[in-house]
């Protein structure tokens, strides 16, 4: 039996633009904001969920290893095992392991660092993150 392991929440910052050749470049957005950043005992993991935006639905997961090397360019690799996405449009199921780069700034338990994430001939997404240690979680915004 495979051990499932719990999720942590993570407060922090988060930019994503999406870009299509047919409806533009949509950007969302989380300052100071809980759940869409989350982390387990192995990974991090990068989930705005589904973000309507411009009149369509962009979903986006990016899992990264703890413990990459900071300032290193990684590839997204298929077997999910350094760095790994989901890209969907619409509904529309896409590449369960799309293609880009991952660069991390900043390591450690509150990573920072951007990333460049596309599904081929279709759209892309690029981003930047921060996860960030709470100082006052009371004022902290949850989604």
């Amino acid at each position: 039996m495979v051990e499932k392991t719990s999720s942590e929440s993570f407060y922090g910052y988060l930019k994503i633009t999406y870009s299509h050749p047919g409806f533009g470049d949509h950007t969302f957005t989380a300052e100071d904001e809980y759940g869409y950043l989350l982390g387990d005992e192995e990974f991090f993991r990068i989930s705005p969920r589904t973000q309507k935006l411009g009149g369509h639905d962009y979903y986006l997961v990016v899992k990264f290893r703890k413990g990459l090397n900071v300032g290193e360019l990684y590839r997204l690799d298929k077997t999910g095992e350094t760095v790994s996405a989901h890209l969907e449009l619409d509904g529309i199921e896409g590449d369960k392991n799309a293609s880009g780069t991952f660069l991390l700034k900043k390591g450690g338990d509150y990573p920072v660092g951007e990333f460049k994430i596309f599904e081929e001939g279709v759209f892309s997404a690029s981003g930047e993150f921060e996860y960030k240690e709470v100082k006052d979680k009371l004022n902290a915004k949850v989604n």
